[in-house]
């Protein structure tokens, strides 16, 4: 009896192992024929699933980004409190702080390497920080695009300056000032009672 493969199953194991691939060659680095060798499986075989490398590429920036909000939402969703779930959404990124590092240095020079290539700006990246910033907002229960970009904005560049500077001061202490900052906000704008 033939075995029955679940396609799309398959399709996201393949990306998940091809993460590590990009972290440790890098984009420009890597093509289609080297992807497959390092995944174990033939070239035809991932050109089933992937049209290009640059097609495997985004899908896999969707499939990381999507995974790591929903994580996210599983452990602020628990909170009843707009800073609750800030916090708890701040704590699962610093627990998976080593791979989200890892994560915007990929994204960065895939950006690189396609605006090198083509000079246009890369659509992938707009199209996953809108969706993300929909998730944010309808986790965090708030209506402030200003807002929900700022916390992003703020995330990403704590991320990249642990990448140069990791001896200084941790994600959580960052965090907890960023806490410190939404909570005033928050209050300012009306969104919290004032603070006793």
């Amino acid at each position: 009896m033939p075995k029955i493969v679940d396609h799309d199953q398959y399709r996201r194991e393949l990306l998940k192992q091809c993460f590590d691939l990009f972290a440790e060659r890098g984009y420009a680095a890597l093509t289609m024929r080297n992807i497959a060798q390092g995944l174990g499986v033939s070239t035809g075989t991932l050109y089933h699933y992937f049209p290009s490398k640059e097609g495997l590429f985004e899908q896999l920036v969707r499939e990381t980004t999507l995974r790591d909000i929903q994580s996210a939402i599983a452990a602020a969703g628990q909170q009843e409190c707009v800073l609750g779930r800030v916090e708890a959404a701040l704590e699962y990124v610093a627990q998976n702080e080593d791979f989200l590092r890892k994560q915007k240095l990929i994204w960065i020079e895939f950006y690189q390497h396609q605006h090198r290539e083509s000079g246009a700006p890369t659509e992938v990246f707009h199209r996953v920080c809108q969706e993300n910033e929909q998730h944010v907002a309808a986790l965090l229960g708030l209506d402030d695009p200003k807002l929900i970009g700022f916390l992003s904005s703020v995330v990403d560049g704590i991320l990249l300056h642990r990448i140069y500077e990791p001896q200084s001061y941790s994600f959580r202490d960052h965090a907890r000032i960023l806490i410190d900052m939404v909570k005033l906000y928050l209050t300012d704008r009306g969104s919290l009672r004032p603070l006793d």
